[in-house]
């Protein structure tokens, strides 16, 4: 996939006066000036949050706090309504322990995720049968308009507690907790579902924020990771201390679930060590069997029942995985078949018995695989429920609003959301997708890569590299810094673990550097020893054998700034061809339509050995080749079946010829060789 890199250029007096006042790395300073952040003052502003606000800002949770309590001291029977994902699992189990440490005669319920989001009726009916007086939402509540009439009705109250934005019309309920209803005067609004329990849970305290935070900050910290929420203002400060908690708890089903996932007792935990390997095993029961058990797990103080659940989830998210894998698989097998899916703005795939549970998961990769917005839906019993993943400017809730005549039900933001489509609305829904982007963007939003500068390999040391220990935790709104090496050689292509990952032999002058690259395999790669190129890299320091260690991960590559630009406009003329949209000038045509002696050269090459598009370019550049003309030859030989060619992978391959082939026999040749001949 092709990104835009932007590389910054961060002024170097600004970041050695920083360091020099600052007492940080000069590679620290330089992250920070390129972050925009140009002074002290800023740097602690941004960096130094050492408190949270005042609970009581948030509107309501003095009201709710006083409700509770009375609930606890008349012993009514409360119940905690939560949310099947990890930030609904993590609030509902909060507030439920708090509760019964303080006495309360309170329960929780968590639906399944094919019960769907939020509060239902026949839940509610159902906690009203059992004496259930006072029903609290954690992370949900903000919607349920029409079953906030029906708890009233039957003679309950509800307190709402939830971070998602209130529309038009609030549930008329005891108490609403949430920083985005209107009238809200708490400053600090992005904070997740976990979060507002927290706060609500210092309110039941009397507005102490420290038993809250020893308690429940493991927890809360794990929600705001798990909900994206962005890494500054109060989240910093929550995730900071959450961390080290987390790294020390005494929690039996945390530590349960450290030790099935590999992690280390009492090692530092970082933001990423979460994200990767506790947040998707928690999310992993909700959404393969039921979210209760991962709740069961993080409220026991049972250590056999703390292994026993750790162990259900670690094979509940071992099925997520293959589940995953079946998936992607699948939609990769119909891309080789019909590499035309690819050329569209927008990638829309759909099939039969997909696991709703992972398919957002899915989007996602193919987003970050191809490049492109991406919609997956599967067949169910009421038509097709699906969920999309976007990035840039492209607006996933805007498209779904402009095709909510074909929608059952839809929801979502700039990023993220899911829809349901009846079977017999579903194809006029995908022509309706596409058009959404052609109007909107005749040019797609091209993913980004950014970096904090380019860097000359010898500053990469452990001991730079360590100084940027102090910018942690990095997540959403604060990512790893990446940076530039550019013009490096390549000396050594080394497969790692089998060949399932690779390391890359780098040298700039007399300086060399390693970097690896995870799950590429190195005929992947398309890098081979002799190339120089421009790499974009993270870097890591961990103790190996008593010594600091760096680790350098290459997170993309490019033969140049030109060259990935030229790319990058080759691909989208080479597309828009592919649809049928006419190109800006002839000149277009001429440089797209491959010459006899540029397929001779092609097929050459790959009878040597298989080559990927780029590496394609790469060795006949001198020539000529371009990306457009590339993949022009690639679908003419593969038409005629003298070469394959794999669109998942971009690489063209030997196949075994059944039959002599004139190029006059490939339609795709006729065509671009009849617009190259037309008259501009």
């Amino acid at each position: 996939m092709l990104k835009r890199w932007i590389i910054g250029k961060p002024d170097s007096q600004k970041a050695a006066e920083l360091r020099r006042r600052g007492s940080i790395t000069q590679l620290c300073a330089e992250v920070l000036v390129s972050r925009g952040i140009e002074s002290v003052e800023a740097a602690d502003e941004k960096l130094s949050i050492t408190e949270l606000s005042d609970p009581f800002l948030l509107k309501d949770i003095q009201r709710a706090a006083e409700r509770i309590l009375e609930a606890v001291d008349r012993g009514e029977h409360i119940c905690v309504y939560g949310d099947y994902d990890c930030d609904g699992v993590t609030a509902t189990v909060m507030l439920t322990d708090w509760l019964l440490c303080a006495g309360a005669d309170a329960e929780w319920y968590i639906p399944t995720r094919r019960e769907g989001y939020g509060i239902r009726a026949e839940q509610v009916r159902e906690l009203h049968e059992k004496g259930v007086s006072l029903i609290i939402t954690v992370d949900n509540g903000i919607s349920a308009v029409e079953e906030a009439k029906l708890i009233k009705e039957l003679g309950m109250e509800l307190i709402i507690t939830d971070h998602h934005r209130a529309g038009d019309i609030l549930p008329d309920a005891y108490a609403i907790v949430d920083p985005f209803r209107p009238d809200c005067p708490s400053p600090f609004k992005t904070i997740c579902g976990a979060v507002v329990v927290l706060k609500l849970i210092a309110a039941l305290d009397g507005g102490d924020w420290e038993p809250a935070l020893e308690q429940f900050g493991d927890l809360a910290a794990l929600a705001t990771i798990a909900d994206v929420m962005p890494l500054e203002g109060e989240n910093r400060f929550l995730v900071q201390r959450g961390l080290q908690l987390l790294a020390n708890t005494e929690r039996m089903g945390l530590l349960a679930l450290m030790a099935v996932s590999g992690m280390e007792e009492g090692k530092p935990i970082t933001a990423q060590n979460a994200a990767f390997q506790l947040i998707p095993r928690i999310n992993a029961a909700g959404r393969f069997a039921s979210a209760s058990i991962a709740a069961k797990l993080l409220l026991t103080d049972d250590p056999d029942e703390a292994q026993l659940l750790a162990g259900q989830i670690h094979a509940l998210n071992d099925e997520r995985r293959a589940t995953e894998q079946t998936i992607t698989d699948e939609i990769y097998d119909e891309i080789r078949k019909n590499p035309k899916l690819l050329h569209e703005r927008v990638l829309v795939f759909a099939g039969e018995s997909w696991h709703h549970g992972v398919i957002g998961i899915v989007a996602a990769r193919l987003t970050e695989r191809f490049g492109k917005p991406c919609f997956l839906m599967s067949a169910e019993q009421d038509g097709y429920r699906g969920s999309a993943r976007s990035f840039g400017e492209f607006s996933v809730f805007e498209c779904l609003k402009s095709c909510e005549a074909f929608l059952l039900r839809y929801g979502g933001h700039m990023g993220a959301g899911g829809f349901t489509v009846s079977a017999e609305n579903r194809d006029a829904f995908i022509r309706a997708i596409q058009d959404y982007a052609a109007k909107t963007h005749p040019v797609m939003p091209v993913m980004t890569a950014y970096a904090e500068r380019a860097i000359e390999p010898q500053m990469l040391t452990p001991e730079n590299v360590a100084g940027l220990s102090v910018l942690e935790p990095f997540g959403a709104g604060n990512p790893k810094p990446l940076f530039a090496l550019l013009g490096m050689t390549v000396t050594e292509v080394l497969p790692l673990s089998g060949g399932l990952h690779t390391k890359l032999r780098l040298r700039s002058g007399s300086v060399t550097q390693d970097a690896l690259m995870f799950r590429t395999r190195p005929e992947e790669t398309g890098i081979s020893a002799g190339m120089t190129l421009d790499f974009l890299v993270s870097a890591d320091v961990k103790e190996y054998m008593g010594r600091p260690s760096l680790t350098l991960r290459a997170e993309d590559f490019r033969s140049s700034e030109q060259s990935r630009e030229q790319a990058i406009a080759a691909q989208a003329a080479y597309e828009a061809y592919c649809r049928g949209e006419a190109l800006p000038s002839h000149a277009y045509y001429q440089r797209m339509c491959p010459h006899r002696k540029d397929l001779v050269a092609v097929y050459q090459l790959v009878q040597r050995a298989s080559m990927t598009v780029a590496q394609i370019c790469e060795a006949l550049q001198s020539s000529g080749m371009n990306r457009c003309r590339a993949r022009m030859i690639a679908d003419i030989f593969s038409e005629l079946g003298l070469l394959g060619f794999d669109a998942v992978t971009d690489t063209l391959y030997r196949v075994e010829v059944q039959q002599k082939r004139e190029l006059t026999d490939s339609e795709a040749y006729r065509k671009i060789l009849s617009f190259a001949q037309q008259q501009g």
